[in-house]
């Protein structure tokens, strides 16, 4: 038997939150064996981003582990339920009304789109920032940031998109760790460096090496907060030249000092 949950609540214990018009942003923080709350769902339409822990999730029959780093969508009302907190998880809830998403034209299907985008982490991150910073700006940074994150899908339909772009992106996932020039990617993907280079921005919002910085941030990202890695071996590890190299790309691209993410 389900029940439901009104706006703004959840099973977790809610540390902030954050509301705009439209918009409600919580953080909640789960223990192992507690608040796993049954099965229930949400009045509202809600994405919810693991930043630390994870747990196994129930819904429509089907079971799965949520890992850090992996954003959620729940529509209205649609039945769920979690358990085996690993330690402690905590979450950034962005949850929406029901008019939200009408009003903007988006479908579950654009929401979900979107959410794998390479930016959607960074985005995140830079809403958990301003629930902490919590200031007269914040309201209209969150606004911004979250229609950013939900509408990254009109980038990721263009039309008559070369098959090496593909290609292309597959490599770089695969080998963000290591420096691959121009004429590497070239032979790999049989295109010629100079289209590589003249067509790059066009399909990945940003240059060869602002994709591949934050390719490495992106991935840094669990390490920071889910291990006990130094600082600065996370730096060497994800291909930065030196710990305050690291530093920088990482509180460009999420906000936060890696340091004082690692202790939120």
């Amino acid at each position: 038997m389900s029940y439901e949950l009104d706006k703004g609540c959840y099973t977790g214990i809610i540390k902030k939150s954050f509301q705009t018009e439209g918009v409600m942003l919580s953080t909640t923080r789960f223990y192992v064996g507690q608040n796993e709350g049954g099965l229930h769902s949400h009045k509202n339409p809600i994405i919810t981003f693991i930043y630390q822990g994870g747990d196994i999730e129930y819904r429509q029959s089907n079971s799965y582990e949520r890992k850090a780093g992996e954003f959620f969508y729940y529509p209205a009302g649609q039945p769920h339920k979690t358990i085996s907190r690993n330690i402690y998880s905590q979450n950034l809830n962005i949850e929406f009304d029901i008019e939200y998403f009408s009003e903007s034209s988006l479908s579950s299907k654009d929401i979900t789109s979107s959410l794998k985008n390479i930016d959607s982490k960074f985005l995140a991150l830079k809403l958990l920032q301003e629930v902490h910073t919590n200031d007269s700006l914040s309201s209209d940074s969150i606004d911004i940031l979250v229609y950013d994150l939900i509408s990254k899908s009109k980038e990721n339909l263009k039309t008559n998109k070369p098959k090496w772009v593909d290609t292309l992106s597959e490599l770089l996932n695969s080998r963000w760790q290591h420096q691959i020039s121009l004429n590497e990617l070239s032979a790999i993907v049989g295109v010629h460096a100079v289209t590589i280079s003249k067509q790059f921005r066009k399909y990945f919002n940003c240059t060869y090496g602002e994709y591949m910085r934050k390719l490495k941030v992106k991935n840094s990202i669990e390490l920071v907060k889910n291990s006990d890695m130094p600082l600065i071996d996370i730096a060497y590890y994800c291909g930065f030249a030196d710990h305050s190299h690291f530093t920088r790309n990482f509180k460009c691209y999420t906000g936060f000092l890696p340091k004082v993410f690692r202790n939120l």
